[in-house]
């Protein structure tokens, strides 16, 4: 596959039925994509984990959906919450070598194996740039949440012109799949800078999808996302729907962290990654 090929067509267009349903057999699977998974320690999921345990009670019955093999479900446990975690493979979520072991329930995230109203918080971790629709697995978490419920989503902002400028200025390497030479890396800035606008001046989401390449997904680094994920798109839904959203951060100590927090805070969709809080306030249809 071209990973380097976009769709920018109409909301909710995107990968075929078919290409959906090789993407849901390598994710149940895939044992090289697990290996991925289960090198991402603690220390990985650290800020996510943070911002959901300030975000819930002990008495609060939070999903972690997408959870992969369950570390950040099992860091929330260990905060004293009381967590599910949900995937759609069996594979990802039974690792060996964990003896804290959450409840795990296997579910399409589309489609989601529990009652409405069922939970006080939804939490996601890199996670809303390997679905689609996007659209329906929002309405979902929304369908599941209590009123006055909140969830929280932490992602990469694919389409942030601010990758080029720290990647190759900065840092002076490419970031594969979005970019692989400097040609490319110059366009991606162009295209990023023209959607993030178009985005920023709509007042509907527009989630773009993405090609995935699932014969290096093995590695990480989101050849496997289909979506082109950006927090414009998730704010202007949630808020659609009856949400407060605004992005939230963790209460870390440090001067460089304390820096980095607000200048994420500052750019907002622009920034190369986002984590928001969204707290429902109305019971509203979808």
């Amino acid at each position: 596959m071209n990973v380097t090929a976009y769709s920018t067509g109409p909301l909710d267009s995107g990968p075929s039925p078919s290409d959906l349903a090789k993407l849901k057999e390598y994710y149940k699977h895939s044992e090289g994509y697990r290996v991925h998974l289960e090198a991402k320690g603690a220390a990985y999921f650290e800020q996510f984990v943070q911002v959901v345990v300030a975000s819930s009670s002990p008495s609060d019955r939070i999903l972690d959906v997408g959870c992969g093999t369950g570390e950040s479900s099992r860091e929330i446990m260990l905060r004293d919450r009381d967590v599910v975690g949900t995937d759609l493979s069996r594979l990802f979520m039974y690792p060996t070598d964990s003896a804290v072991r959450p409840p795990f329930v296997a579910s399409d995230a589309s489609q989601l194996a529990f009652a409405d109203h069922s939970f006080d918080v939804v939490c996601a971790m890199e996670f809303i740039e390997h679905v689609w629709p996007v659209s329906a697995v929002l309405s979902e978490m929304h369908r599941i949440l209590k009123p006055s419920g909140r969830i929280v989503l932490m992602s990469p902002n694919l389409v942030s012109p601010l990758w080029p400028l720290m990647d190759v200025i900065l840092n002076r390497h490419f970031r594969p799949p979005l970019y692989n030479s400097y040609r490319e890396a110059a366009a991606f800035f162009g295209e990023a800078c023209r959607l993030t606008l178009k985005k920023m001046l709509s007042q509907e989401p527009q989630f773009l999808p993405r090609e995935p390449d699932l014969d290096h997904a093995d590695g990480g680094g989101d050849y496997d996302a289909v979506y082109r994920s950006n927090a414009r798109d998730i704010i202007l839904f949630l808020r659609k729907r009856g949400y407060e959203v605004d992005f939230a951060a963790a209460a870390h100590t440090s001067l460089r962290t304390r820096v980095h927090r607000s200048i994420a805070r500052g750019f907002g969709s622009l920034w190369t990654s986002f984590l928001l809080k969204a707290t429902k306030l109305t019971v509203s249809g979808l």
